[in-house]
């Protein structure tokens, strides 16, 4: 996929195709100085094609809706061989392909509308020390209440090691100063801090979202409506819990990431596979382990970790049942993604590829 590397313009730069062989990294570079922007990746690592197809939750979310519902149109090759060449004309396909991951054959690029972007943004990197971890949930928990300011995001987390637990927090405003959403954060004292004015494209490339060589381990998620400070105490126990096994069992790294986005950018969401007009807030859990003699221990941890989790929300009235397909563990099912979705979906994919041929790329099934 490497050669599907173009970053093409419009005559009137209201759109851009990008090749599905790129990292979002170097689409922001080499948008970088035009004027112009894309809702995509929000780190280090993450591949325009798999991003895309999963929905795509960015730092221009809030402004803008996820990746796939900024996507005018998708150069798609069907299981079958054709190339087509699929927008709103071909309702069921442009539906599928937003968030249907890669059931529905090879897309080798994507026409993505542009938006104005500032040269300088406000961003980057907070990290505290461990005993602030109650001090900056409670933090993100309060943004997660008051924030109104679309141009204004926090990514927060909880990334444990044998070492101990450090929290962190990414911010991100969509322009040059330090705006008054993140005043629930200022007087955290940070251990390192790399939060300052840049450009986005250096914004995005400081964060690497990758992990090491020969490390087990799996993304899993769940869906909430939001952030309150009971449910960030309950996050807050999981995290204490299973980083006290990290040594016992092979475990190298525990993450908890929490990501408050404003319930007005489902009012953003077209007709797309993963259903977000609601404004699901995605969570990310990610366990590490060393050895596959510990699969079964981290892998049982991790689902009860997910499933204290998920009862903590309900307890709470925050539980959405859906399932973020880019951080989904393998065997969520269809329903668990798509919801009501998932029968449509079904659908489309027979009539696309009656042979399965898809299947051969491995995913998940529907």
């Amino acid at each position: 996929m490497t050669r599907f590397n173009q970053v093409t313009f419009s005559s009137d730069k209201s759109t851009v195709e990008i090749g599905m062989g790129l990292a979002w990294t170097d689409v922001y570079q080499r948008l970088q100085g035009s004027g112009y922007n894309v809702v995509g990746g929000r780190v280090q690592g993450p591949g325009v094609g798999g991003f895309t197809l999963g929905g795509g939750f960015s730092w221009k979310t809030n402004q803008f809706g996820l990746t796939c519902d900024t996507v005018k149109s998708y150069t798609l090759v069907l299981p079958n061989g054709t190339i087509s060449h699929v927008d709103s004309s071909q309702p069921d396909l442009y539906f599928a392909l937003k968030g249907g991951l890669n059931r529905f054959g090879i897309v080798t690029s994507a026409k993505y509308y542009t938006h104005n972007q500032v040269p300088t943004v406000y961003g980057g990197l907070a990290s505290y020390d461990s005993s602030q971890a109650s001090a900056v949930l409670n933090a993100t928990a309060q943004f997660s209440q008051s924030n109104t300011n679309p141009k204004a995001v926090v990514i927060s987390s909880l990334v444990s090691s044998t070492n101990g637990t450090s929290p962190l927090t990414l911010f991100y405003y969509d322009g040059p100063t330090r705006p008054a959403s993140f005043a629930p954060f200022d007087n955290i004292a940070t251990v390192a801090s790399t939060v300052a004015p840049q450009s986005f494209a250096s914004f995005v490339n400081n964060f690497p979202a990758s992990t090491s060589a020969g490390i087990r381990g799996y993304f899993d998620t769940i869906s909430t409506s939001g952030y309150t400070a009971t449910f960030l105490a309950a996050v807050k126990n999981e995290s204490d819990f299973w980083t006290s096994q990290l040594p016992l069992h092979g475990g190298t790294s525990l993450t908890y990431g929490i990501e408050p986005f404003l319930d007005s950018y489902g009012s953003l969401a077209t007709d797309s596979a993963f259903p977000h007009s609601n404004a699901p807030r995605p969570m990310s859990i990610m366990f590490e382990w060393a050895s596959a003699a510990d699969d079964h221990f981290w892998t049982s941890a991790q689902q009860s970790s997910k499933n204290t989790l998920k009862n903590a929300a309900i307890k709470e009235g925050l539980y959405v049942p859906i399932s973020y397909p880019n951080y989904a563990i393998i065997g969520t099912t269809a329903r668990q993604l798509y919801g009501q979705n998932a029968a449509r979906l079904s659908a489309i994919r027979k009539r696309v590829d009656p042979a399965n041929v898809m299947e051969l790329a491995g995913g998940y099934f529907f």
